[in-house]
């Protein structure tokens, strides 16, 4: 056999050059025995009861729940959540923070949690910063109290940051759809909020002509025109009452109608 010629040929070996030829012998000192593996604590029973009593997870906890995106805020009259829209004063916030953590670096950071825009039909709560919303974007006076009593669910679309008003569209009524307001926060403007509360608008009175005047000079123009709202009619000094006679807004108006009668 190779293996019995192998240990042959190394036992020769060994001889000619004079060690032993016997297997090694005893390994000197003691061996230190295994320590003994420390057993885990038993589980409560309560605990393990507990584990075993959960059948599944609830859907608002689970993973597949942050896959599908942040969880929608438990809101009355609720109608779309936006977290993509980054406002200019948002932008200015932002920087007014990062400017005061430079200057006072032995200051602790000020904590600032970003938050969606909402937006919402009309709710009582909101009535006195429409109303000064309103006021400062159109004339002093202005009261849509009343709005919350003509279906404000197809009439009403109001955006908020947090607990603050930054928009607000109105209209007459279900029957009539008659655009009255439409404004926007300053420092919220040019973040698509007045597209998306009239979109709001027209998708929950479809079927229906919305109308509306708008001044001649009002850059709004351009908004209407995208959704596809027509002149129809030329009204000098529409405004003549409203307005300020130090405003620069034009009193003059067009009257705008988006057909969607059949």
């Amino acid at each position: 056999m190779v293996v019995v010629e192998t240990a042959f040929i190394i036992c020769q070996e060994r001889r000619r050059l004079g060690l032993r030829t016997e297997g090694p012998g005893p390994i000197p000192g003691k061996v230190t025995p295994l320590q003994v593996p420390l057993q885990n604590p038993p589980v409560a029973s309560e605990v393990s009861d507990a584990l075993n009593s959960v059948a599944t997870t609830p859907f608002e906890n689970s993973f597949l729940s942050r896959i599908h995106g942040a969880k929608t805020p438990d809101v009355p009259g609720l109608i779309a959540v936006d977290w993509r829209t980054q406002s200019p004063w948002m932008d200015l916030m932002c920087d007014i923070r990062q400017h005061y953590t430079f200057t006072h670096p032995e200051q602790e950071e000020p904590v600032e949690f970003i938050a969606p825009i909402v937006y919402r039909t009309l709710q009582v709560d909101q009535i006195p910063q429409v109303h000064d919303l309103l006021e400062q974007s159109f004339w002093s006076g202005i009261n849509v109290s009343d709005s919350l009593y003509y279906s404000p669910e197809k009439c009403t679309v109001v955006a908020m940051y947090k607990k603050v008003v930054v928009g607000v569209a109105i209209l007459s009524s279900p029957q009539e759809t008659y655009i009255m307001y439409l404004a926007v926060k300053s420092g919220w403007d040019n973040s698509h909020i007045a597209r998306t509360m009239l979109y709001y608008l027209i998708a929950r009175n479809s079927y229906k002509d919305i109308t509306l005047h708008v001044s001649t000079n009002n850059p709004a123009m351009l908004l209407y025109n995208l959704f596809g709202f027509k002149v129809e009619e030329f009204v000098a000094g529409f405004y003549e009452e409203y307005l300020d006679p130090q405003s620069r807004g034009s009193k003059n108006a067009f009257k705008l109608r988006l057909r969607q009668q059949q």
